[in-house]
Order: structure tokens, then C-alpha cells, then sequence
């Protein structure tokens, strides 16, 4: 790779050709690519030109490839210009002889770009205020508001690789019952292929000589072990290392599975099996540099799939994601949706074929990858014409319509949508619909609709939702801002806080509607006088609010084949929607997700007059036998208590109501409001014997801020490194936070029936003594120390 290059900053225009900054090389900056200008510079990239310069020597004929230029740009070899880039999401090649060279790259000022006329749209975003980036094939990180105050990726975005001509080799995998065929095209006198299997062991080896430059393997796996989503089953990942001369040229996953989708609604089967898709918007672990080491993508995309999720989506107007990005989704078991780089824009025709080209350079890049499965046109490419006010006729997009399919239908075996959101197929609904196809739906955030408005709204497919200004953890806030006094107010806090381009409100307004909806407090005051539990009602007012969505979207009963959050990261510091903060570390709604989310679970609900309602969840291809315990529990005591047998089928749930599982009536709800309330909180356990144990609480009667003293917390170790804590409280307890450093903790912010305690396991890591920290609750005055036994 040719990582190290200097970069000038010049005004626009200022420089034409090489020879022209002959001088200024001597005292430019160096930097290792990939990386944008903004790691060097201060200032709005796009205001300025951009040079970058390096010099290598060429033991024989050369092919130099780019992953990622930022447009637009002019590569110049040795002084003179030999390719120019039309697309920051397409990769350029160049060629050069043996020898000595310099490799010199412009990147022209975007903003200068942008002064030059040219046709208008037969409608405006409404992302950004510059109309012309429709014809800019780049990304609107860095220039659309709503992303936050990001310096625009400018420069090297993705490694320059340098090979022999001769060797250079392009190919794609497809995968077709139990038949891996890899083909291609070189220069080389031989490509091997070795394919191996789940456990690393070879089970194909063979050499060919290429004919006119084309080569094809078709490999026969005998038995293949399938690929399954995340909880659904094992992701066994065969891998294909394809070699010329000798050389070492790709190593790539490959997974045999099969996909379907159903043509009413939006519902997702793999080897048959259907799907409740859930996850998030990916955001780029590091939009400045726009590339991330290759650790940061491993541990974010393991991060979800700890949490449940079996999807995500790459959203148009970001940017692809880079190899490993695949390489992770594939090994831990996460879905991609992946959106061409449109957004609201009206695509000129012209650009049409390119706009193709940028997503058959991807499919080709991850063929074989057991991990994608749907490929949409972009995101609110129909909504937004939509929501402007114009007809089907006065927003048709040949690229959308065309283009693009055709190019998964050649490139790949993905679902292929025509945006996000759209109508089913043939439907003459709109794409804002949300009851139909896919959807974005904000009816819960920001159109402030009633939570229970998720149980008419009839979500078939969300590919976004619940988007709110998300707190992180304190010890963030205290590590970027200082203290939680800024909340709500301070200019350096608002610029983290998201707010769509035009609007007179932000999404921190949305997530105060919403807390005071759950707590019933009045927000003002509170922030006021103690800033801290402000930020702690929203936070556990998103993670309500995201809770109940998920429970009644993934219910057998509900319709909905998935839901995705936006979005998964934040890419500034602050609040924002992301589910992990700006460092990566996750925030409370994801722990209270994560129990949402998990393969085997059991969620409660209150049904009103019909009851209270139980949900058992098991993704597994195992059934899963064992007992189901409800308690209900009040300031007395246990008021009910029963224990039945269940086996829950593999990939299937259970439902049942409390009166079914007690056989009597006891208004557990207290629906019908006769005499006092019967239970204060109801717990469901399902216990699997030798395999998970799922937990769910509902507080049904909170009992408002209570004396610390009601709560005790005490660890007691199992081994070495690993404790137990047992929680007790005499009350029932909303959001129950454990906060310890040093140890990782098996569950946090949970509900808790007063007498019945929960025990959590405490994971050392680091080199701490016995743990040490707080347990506190939304509904106690004070938190409390964690104690040992006497």
C-alpha cells in the first residue's frame, strides 16, 4: 500500500498543475493514509483545494489502485494528469511503467465546484442549502446539518494498493445450492483457489491457467453448514483465498444460506425461517477520517449483535463501508441492508450509469457474503418528492426504477427495494404510507404521537425509527462537557443535539415530550435544579419508549417483520440518536434493548382489561423446555405465584395472559379499579434449566421517589473474576442502574418486584479489587453503595 503522502491546502484555483507547488513540498505535513485533510488542517475543507503528493519506485509495470478519492479530484503521474474522479464511492485505477514517479492528486474546492450553474431538480432537498450537490457524487457528512458540525471528508478516503499489472485480478463469488463459483479475469500465468471451511480446514484446492484472461472455479461443498442471522443459529463462514502467481491476491467470507421476502409487508426469511429483523442505522465509527481501524468495526459490530441485533443498514448520502465491516456482519450474524448513496436529491438522468456502476463496485466487492440481503435505491429518494407535494409522474427516477435493479439482479442474490421508505411492489401507495411496505416511521418521536399510537400505526417494515437526542452515561458527559450543567441549553451541548435543517424544534424537545409522557415530571424544573436526573428521565424515557415499540413490533400477533433504530453511534459528541455515544460506549437504552432484543426472552405487557400479557421468545433452532414463573408482588407480599411447564418450539414464541397461567382473575392490571391495587409489579421468569434464563418486570403501580434505605445491593464472589450481586428492594423499582468500573455487568437498568431479588453477575475487567460502586433507581432519592456480606 502507499500509505505516507504530504498534503498542501491552497485557495481555489491558486495551483493548476504540479510544477506549480514545486517549492512547498519541502515543508508540507505528512500523513498515513487513509486520511481526510481535516487530520491535518483546521478550517471548512471544501473551501480550499487539496493537494496530496507521494513518490515510490516500480520494480516492473504497475497497476495502482484507489479505494476512495473524494470528489472531485485529478490524479497526476510524474506531472501529467491521467484520470479524473467522478465519484468519491467508485474506485480509480492507473497504471505506470517500471521506474521512479511521483503521484500528485488534486482535490478541487467543493464549494468553488458548487459555483458553476447547472440544471436544477425538479425538487429541492431539504438536507443541505447548496442544490448543486445533486450533481456531486460525494457524501453529506460534513455538509448536511442534521449530521452535526463534522468537516466534510475531503482527500484519501480508502488505501492506495500498488501491484504487479501482470497479477492484478478482479473476480466475484456467487453461491448456488451447494456450489461456490468464483470468476474473474488476469493477467497471470496461474490463479489458485483454496476454499476452507467454518474450522479453517481446506477442503478445496485447485489451479488454473487462464484463458484470454478469464478464469472460473466451481467448487462442489459437500454438506455445506448453513449461514444463520444472529440467535437464529450458528454462522458458519467458509472462506475463498484466491492467489495469482503464487501471490495472495483476496481472502473473503462466503455462507451458503437462502433468502425470501414476503411480497405483503416486508417479512425477511432465511433457510426458511422467518426473520424479526432488528438493529440500527450504521454510522462510520470515525466520520472525520472516514475510514476506521479495522478493530473499531469489529468491536461495534459485536457490540449489536451482544445486544440482539440481527440487522443493519447502511444509509444512502453516508458512505459504503469498508471490507471489514463485511468480514465482521458475516461472523457475528448481522443482516445488511445496504442503500446506494442517494438521498433526498433528484438524481440527474446522466448520471444514472455511474450511479450503478458505484453499487455494482460493491456487490462485486462482497459477492458471496452471506451477510447482504437487501440493496435499496437510497434513502427518501420517494419520500421526499412525496412530501413536497408532487405526483408519481413528476418524480419518476429511471435509476430507481431501472438502473439499479438491474444491477442486483445480475450482481447479486439481495432483496432489492426500491427506497427507503417505499410501497410494496405494484402498489399504487405512497412511500410515506407507513402501514404498507417499508417504512420510516417517527409517529413515536418526532410527530410526538401517543406511545400506544405504535399498536395502530399497522409498521409493517421500519428501516428508521425512534429517533431522539439520546443522553450518554454520565461519565461521558463529565468527560466531554464537564458536567451535566450544560444540558438542555449550552451551545456546546445544542451542537451535538440533532435538529432537521429548517425546523423550530430538535429531537432533545422530542425526548422531553416523551419523559414527562412516562414520569409525569415537569422537565423545566427539573433541569434546573438538578440536572443530572434530567438527563437520567430522558434517557430511561427513550429506553421506555424503544422498549415497548420493539415488544409489540417483534409479538407473532403484531404484523411488523423488523424495526431499526436511527441510529446506532453518534457521530459528534453529546445527545444524539445513537444508541452507542461519539467514544462507542453505550448508552442506556441499548442494556434495556438488549433484553428486547435477545434470541430467548420474555417480555410483559399491560393489556388493560384483557390482562396482564406474556410473550416468550425462542429464535434458537433448539426448542427450549423448562418452567414459566409469574410473581406478583405489592408492599405486603407475594399476592400470586405460579409455575407452569413450558416448550417453546425452535424459531417461534408463546403467548399467554396471567389469568391463564394462575386460572383466576385477579386484575393484576388493576384495570377494572376495584379496591385497592392487587400487585404493585408482576415478575416473569422462564427458566430452560441447563440454557438461558429470561427475566421480565412490570411496574404496574410505581411508588414515586423512595428512601435509599429500601434497596440493598451485596457481591459475593464466585471465583476470581466473577462475583454475583444479589438486588433486593422492599418496593417495587423502575430502572434499577448499576454503576461500577472495572467490571462488566450481565444486566443493568432492569425493573425490580419488591422481595424478589435479582441476582447479576459482575464480569472483572481489569485489575480491581472486589467490586465496588453504586445501585440506585429513577424511583429512589439517593443511590447505594454496593456492599459484601457481613
Amino acid at each position: 500500500m502507499l500509505a505516507r503522502w504530504q498534503v498542501l491546502r491552497r485557495d481555489p484555483g491558486a495551483a493548476a498543475v504540479t510544477n506549480e507547488l514545486a517549492g512547498a513540498w519541502a515543508t508540507a505535513p505528512s500523513v498515513e493514509i487513509p486520511a481526510t485533510v481535516a487530520t491535518a488542517y483546521d478550517g471548512n475543507p471544501d473551501d480550499y483545494d487539496w493537494w496530496y503528493r507521494t513518490t515510490f519506485t516500480a520494480a516492473h509495470a504497475t497497476s495502482i489502485e484507489f479505494e476512495g478519492l473524494t470528489f472531485p479530484a485529478t490524479v497526476f503521474l510524474d506531472g501529467a494528469p491521467v484520470a479524473d474522479c467522478e465519484s468519491m464511492f467508485l474506485p480509480l485505477r492507473i497504471e505506470c511503467d517500471a521506474g521512479d514517479h511521483e503521484l500528485v492528486i488534486r482535490f478541487a474546492s467543493l464549494n468553488h465546484w458548487l459555483t458553476t450553474r447547472r440544471p436544477r431538480g425538479r425538487w429541492r432537498s431539504t438536507l443541505v442549502g447548496a442544490p448543486g450537490l445533486r450533481w456531486a457524487r460525494t457524501t453529506l457528512l460534513g455538509r448536511a446539518p442534521v449530521y452535526g458540525n463534522l468537516p466534510a471528508p475531503v482527500g484519501i478516503w480508502r488505501p492506495v494498493t500498488a501491484v504487479a499489472a501482470q497479477i492484478r485480478t478482479d473476480f466475484v463469488t456467487a453461491v448456488d445450492g451447494n456450489v461456490i463459483s468464483v470468476a474473474g479475469t488476469s493477467g497471470a500465468r496461474t490463479i489458485g483457489l483454496t476454499v476452507l471451511d467454518p474450522t479453517g480446514e481446506q477442503i478445496a484446492r485447485e489451479l488454473v491457467a487462464p484463458t484470454d484472461g478469464t478464469f472460473r472455479f466451481d467448487v462442489a461443498v459437500a454438506c455445506p453448514l448453513l449461514w444463520w442471522p444472529n440467535g437464529y443459529g450458528p454462522q458458519h463462514v467458509y472462506r475463498v483465498r484466491l492467489e495469482a502467481d503464487g501471490v495472495e491476491v483476496a481472502d473473503r467470507p462466503v455462507g451458503f444460506r437462502t433468502l425470501s421476502v414476503s411480497p405483503d409487508g416486508f417479512q425477511i426469511s432465511v433457510n426458511g425461517t422467518p426473520v424479526f429483523c432488528r438493529g440500527v442505522t450504521w454510522s462510520p465509527p470515525d466520520p472525520i477520517r472516514a475510514f476506521a481501524d479495522p478493530a473499531q468495526i469489529r468491536d461495534q459490530v459485536r457490540t449489536f449483535a451482544a445486544a440482539g441485533a440481527t440487522m443493519v443498514r447502511v444509509v444512502g448520502g453516508l458512505i459504503f463501508e469498508q471490507a471489514e465491516f463485511w468480514d465482521a456482519c458475516a461472523e457475528s450474524g448481522l443482516l445488511v441492508w445496504q442503500d446506494a448513496m442517494l438521498a433526498t436529491f433528484d438524481p440527474p438522468a446522466e448520471q444514472s450509469e455511474l450511479i450503478a456502476q458505484e453499487l455494482i463496485s460493491v456487490l462485486q466487492r462482497v459477492s458471496g457474503n452471506p451477510a447482504l440481503t437487501v440493496v435499496s435505491g437510497g434513502s427518501e429518494t420517494l419520500q421526499q418528492p412525496e412530501m413536497l407535494g408532487l405526483g408519481h409522474d413528476e418524480s419518476v427516477m429511471d435509476v430507481l426504477e431501472s438502473s439499479l435493479g438491474a444491477a442486483v439482479a445480475e450482481h447479486s442474490d439481495a432483496h432489492y427495494v426500491r427506497a427507503s421508505p417505499s410501497a410494496p411492489p405494484e402498489s399504487d401507495d405512497l412511500a410515506i404510507r407507513p402501514d404498507t411496505g417499508i417504512a420510516h416511521w417517527f409517529g413515536v418521536g418526532g410527530y410526538l404521537r401517543p406511545i400506544t399510537d405504535v399498536r395502530s400505526a399497522g409498521i409493517r417494515f421500519a428501516a428508521e425509527s425512534l429517533a431522539f437526542a439520546n443522553p450518554p452515561v454520565y461519565d461521558y458527559i463529565e468527560r466531554h462537557f464537564g458536567s451535566a450543567a450544560v444540558a438542555g441549553h449550552h451551545p456546546d451541548w445544542k451542537a451535538g443535539v440533532p435538529r432537521d435543517r429548517g425546523s423550530s424544534w430538535d429531537f432533545e424537545d422530542v425526548r422531553d415530550y416523551y419523559a414527562h409522557e412516562v414520569f409525569g415530571e415537569g422537565l423545566l424544573a427539573v433541569r434546573r435544579t438538578d440536572p443530572e436526573r434530567y438527563l437520567q428521565l430522558g434517557r430511561l424515557a427513550v429506553a421506555t419508549v424503544m422498549r415497548d415499540c420493539f415488544a409489540f413490533w417483534r409479538r407473532a400477533d403484531s404484523g411488523c417483520g423488523g424495526a431499526l433504530v436511527l441510529s446506532g453511534r453518534d457521530l459528534v459528541a453529546g445527545a444524539g440518536w445513537g444508541l452507542l455515544d461519539s467514544d462507542g460506549g453505550a448508552k442506556a437504552a441499548l442494556a434495556v434493548l438488549a433484553r428486547t432484543w435477545a434470541p430467548v426472552t420474555v417480555l410483559l405487557s399491560d393489556e388493560g382489561l384483557t390482562g396482564v400479557r406474556i410473550d416468550v421468545y425462542n429464535d434458537t433452532e433448539s426448542p427450549l423446555g423448562g418452567e414459566l414463573t409469574l410473581t406478583a408482588t405489592n408492599s405486603v407480599g407475594v399476592a400470586v405465584d405460579v409455575t407452569r411447564p413450558i416448550t417453546v418450539p425452535p424459531a417461534s414464541s408463546m403467548t399467554f395472559l396471567d389469568t391463564e397461567l394462575s386460572g383466576r382473575f385477579r386484575d393484576l392490571s388493576r384495570a377494572y379499579q376495584f379496591g385497592t391495587p392487587t400487585a404493585d409489579a408482576v415478575q416473569v421468569r422462564a427458566d430452560f434449566g441447563s440454557g438461558p434464563t429470561a427475566y421480565d418486570v412490570l411496574v404496574l403501580n410505581p411508588a414515586g421517589r423512595q428512601p435509599a434505605s429500601l434497596l440493598t445491593a451485596t457481591a459475593s464472589p464466585l471465583s476470581e473474576s466473577v462475583w454475583v450481586l444479589e438486588v433486593a428492594s422492599e418496593v417495587a423499582l423502575r430502572y434499577v442502574e448499576i454503576e461500577t468500573s472495572g467490571w462488566r455487568v450481565s444486566d443493568n437498568y432492569f425493573h425490580v418486584a419488591a422481595r424478589l431479588p435479582r441476582r447479576i453477575v459482575l464480569t472483572r475487567q481489569g485489575n480491581g479489587e472486589s467490586p465496588t460502586g453504586t445501585v440506585g433507581s429513577i424511583d429512589l432519592r439517593a443511590p447505594i453503595s454496593i456492599r459484601r456480606p457481613a
